[in-house]
């Protein structure tokens, strides 16, 4: 008789990383199997794959060949998820895997959503080590997000019953495409979701996703009157594709009736990714639109998303319209939210909220997930180094890894600068990006260990960002630092078009990644002024400092190994611990000008 499984198998993952699966069954003939965890229903022979590349058939019966391996984790500010009346304020340790079960043309993350190398980048965690992680770094809360939780099903229910028994709340940032016979297993320990709601017509979930709306509609409408767990949604408005008025007001308008007033909606602006770049970035005035319809159809809370408006960002009282919690960006100010009503006229404030908001603020950290297992590696020796990565590098591609100063003319430099510099004022002016392969031309594959993009405005630093760790190809790491520098340094505004013309761009590419195997005071003799970078880990703390950082402030080595330790938020003399590891890096930079056009000029390479 054919086998027909619904709950996962109880059972540890085998060591490569795989796992039985629930929710599928057999042929007749037991050869194939069909899944039954999201509505494609895949049907696999013998050795195949599923859709999401992540479900496999296997001997006849379906597994999961992701459970424990994550392509890496962040605490981020829970406003980020974006969940806006869920604890506002506090930590949420963030991670994903690879695959999923959607094929958006416009996925923000597609290196790994539509991965095929599930070991690439791989950072191997069981659920009790994340649980544990999250509760000794004062997360909140552990968010399943970048690709799709519903594709690592397994793992995320696994990991969100471990948070539970340590009083870790739990997120699961999905498309919300699962099947009714999945869905109650899957969020029975989930506390919040944020369901992407991409469009509101069958057409657009057609030609854009390449999945069906109805199956995501049912899940919200299950989500909002058959679970406990607290609701928002995120709609992001793509020019020429779900922005007109129509097709808003008759989205806000169901969720108003099906779902009810108080489901928070994000109304988010698109930026050109992936497959779908022949258009510009949403305009700020689309959303306001958006907002505006959203208030007509009776919806209490409605947020704009991915751009700079704190207006709408700040979260108003349905009764008295006070503002009851204020937001900057990610961060939290006046708070004036008491057991759940507002404090100006006593109305009750849907959501879920501690007496008091978090203090985390709008960072982002990266968190080596490997120092909260149980057991814990040796101190490093002369071993390859670890992928410890300073910054998220979701979008980049591994190649071969580089250990050696990359050889490029004086003619290549300017291509990267020059190409940096484009990067930056389009990511600025919210425009579509050029090809980053097309303009680096013949160097866009030089192998790189890690690239940072560094931005000042009158000898002072404006924003730098990039990471440090992974082997990737030029181009990607380019554009990422350069996007990222551009938006997103948390300790600086959002750069403003007007900045351009006042802005030096330094483009700083990295190699030779290495551990100091040397202990105690013995480290500063691995240090060369001049030469080497610093990397430091201890925990879940980090620090950074680029070769330049030592010249530019006259330091000497003991005085850089302090700096990091500082950086990292560690003890001036962390770096001569021996749990403290401790890695040098080498790297140059190639600094010019950005006027008003984007394109630097005074190209130079300083060694």
């Amino acid at each position: 008789m054919p086998r027909v499984v619904t709950t996962p198998p109880e059972g540890a993952p085998d060591a490569d990383g795989t796992k039985a699966a629930g929710w599928w069954q057999q042929s007749g003939d037991g050869q194939r199997v069909l899944c039954g965890l999201c509505p494609r229903a895949c049907s696999l022979g013998p050795g195949d794959r599923g859709f999401c590349f992540v479900r496999e058939n296997r001997g006849g019966q379906m597994i999961s060949t992701t459970y424990g391996r994550s392509t890496g984790f962040c605490i981020d500010p829970i406003e980020k998820k974006p969940l806006n009346q869920f604890y506002p304020g506090t930590a949420v340790l963030s991670f994903g895997t690879a695959g999923c079960n959607l094929s958006c043309k416009f996925c923000q993350n597609w290196t790994m959503s539509r991965s095929r190398d599930v070991d690439a980048a791989c950072e191997i965690a069981d659920p009790e080590t994340i649980a544990r992680a999250a509760q000794q770094l004062g997360c909140r809360s552990v968010a399943f997000t970048y690709n799709d939780p519903i594709v690592f099903a397994e793992y995320a229910m696994d990991t969100a019953r471990a948070c539970h028994d340590l009083g870790v709340k739990t997120v699961a940032v999905t498309s919300g495409y699962l099947t009714a016979t999945a869905r109650a297993d899957f969020f029975q320990h989930i506390d919040a979701a944020n369901v992407d709601l991409k469009g509101f017509t069958e057409e657009f979930y057609r030609t854009l996703t390449g999945g069906r709306l109805e199956p995501v509609r049912e899940t919200l409408r299950w989500l909002a009157h058959e679970s406990h767990v607290w609701l928002e949604i995120t709609n992001l408005i793509i020019p020429q594709a779900n922005d007109s008025p129509d097709e808003l007001e008759r989205m806000c308008r169901w969720i108003a009736a099906e779902l009810g007033t108080d489901v928070p909606v994000h109304f988010s602006a698109f930026h050109p990714d992936f497959k779908l770049t022949d258009r510009p970035a949403t305009p700020l005035p689309t959303l306001l639109l958006a907002c505006e319809v959203a208030r007509r159809a009776g919806l209490r809370y409605v947020y704009t998303g991915n751009v700079s408006d704190r207006e709408h960002q700040n979260t108003y009282c349905p009764g008295c319209g006070q503002v009851v919690i204020e937001r900057d960006g990610y961060v939290v100010g006046a708070f004036e939210v008491r057991e759940g009503r507002c404090r100006h006229c006593g109305t009750p404030i849907a959501g879920r909220f501690d007496d008091a908001p978090g203090d985390w603020g709008g960072r982002r950290m990266p968190v080596r997930i490997a120092s909260f297992a149980l057991s814990r590696p040796p101190v490093p020796t002369a071993a390859p180094p670890p992928q410890v990565r300073i910054e998220p590098a979701e979008r980049l591609r591994p190649v071969a890894v580089s250990s050696e100063r990359p050889a490029l003319s004086a003619r290549q430099e300017q291509l990267i600068l020059r190409a940096a510099g484009r990067r930056v004022a389009a990511a600025v002016r919210s425009q579509m990006p050029e090809p980053m392969d097309a303009m680096l031309a013949e160097v866009a594959g030089t192998p790189l260990y890690g690239a940072f993009v560094s931005l000042k405005r009158g000898g002072q630093l404006r924003s730098c960002c990039g990471f440090l760790g992974q082997s990737i190809r030029l181009s990607d790491a380019l554009d990422s630092a350069a996007v990222r520098a551009a938006k997103d340094d948390p300790r600086f505004p959002p750069i403003a078009p007007a900045e351009l013309a006042e802005l030096d761009v330094e483009v700083w590419l990295l190699w030779g990644l290495q551990p100091v195997s040397a202990r105690g005071e013995d480290r500063v003799q691995a240090v060369t002024i001049g030469k080497h970078g610093l990397q430091i880990a201890r925990g879940a703390a980090r620090g950074l400092l680029l070769p330049g950082v030592a010249v530019e402030h006259h330091l000497d080595a003991k005085g850089f190994l302090k700096q990091v330790c500082l950086k990292a938020g560690l003890p001036p003399d962390a770096w001569k611990q021996d749990d403290t590891m401790l890695m040098t890096f080498e790297g140059y930079a190639i600094r010019g000008r950005i006027p008003s056009g984007g394109n630097p000029t005074d190209e130079r390479a300083i060694p």
